[in-house]
């Protein structure tokens, strides 16, 4: 069965900073149980990403995305475009499942397909609250989120 993993990163003790691990906990509310061939899980700031993914064939990171536009803005890239075009300046999560990436590529387990769906933050301090810029955002992010891996969710 191929499977497609939804992975939050971030560290929601930093306001914004935890935005990816805030949108898998509503997607994981609000995920349908038929849908067994769809993993959602809250990667934080977890070291081991490697294990979390294991087996995907698909994989869709969720995080917060410093890429110098407008707090709210949100983003939809691949690794590639990262290492390769240097689009945008990711959060540090991302240059760590970056590297997971290549491990898992040198061991033949790399997912077929990596998509980072990110929002820009707007404030990244202490605190586990989001920005009311990124609430106002967070029902269409979690549609692309969800347009994503091939899910309508009603986030009304």
């Amino acid at each position: 069965m191929k499977k497609t993993v939804v992975l939050g990163a971030g560290n929601e003790l930093l306001g914004d900073e935890g935005v990816g691990v805030h949108a898998v906990r509503i997607l994981h509310e609000e995920l349908p149980l038929s849908h067994t061939d769809i993993e959602v899980i809250d990667g934080g700031t977890s070291p081991d990403i490697c294990h979390l993914i294991q087996g995907a064939y698909k994989l869709v990171i969720v995080d917060a995305v410093k890429g110098g536009f407008a707090p709210g803005t949100i983003y939809r890239f691949t690794p590639d475009q990262i290492a390769q075009e240097n689009i945008v300046t990711t959060s540090v999560h991302q240059v760590g499942i970056l590297e997971a990436l290549k491990m898992m590529e040198l061991m033949g387990d790399k997912p077929e397909e990596t998509v980072i769906i990110g929002i820009e933050p707007s404030d990244i301090a202490v605190g586990l609250e989001l920005s009311q810029e990124l609430l106002a955002r967070m029902p269409e992010f979690i549609q692309i989120i969800c347009g994503e891996i091939g899910l309508s969710l009603d986030t009304n």
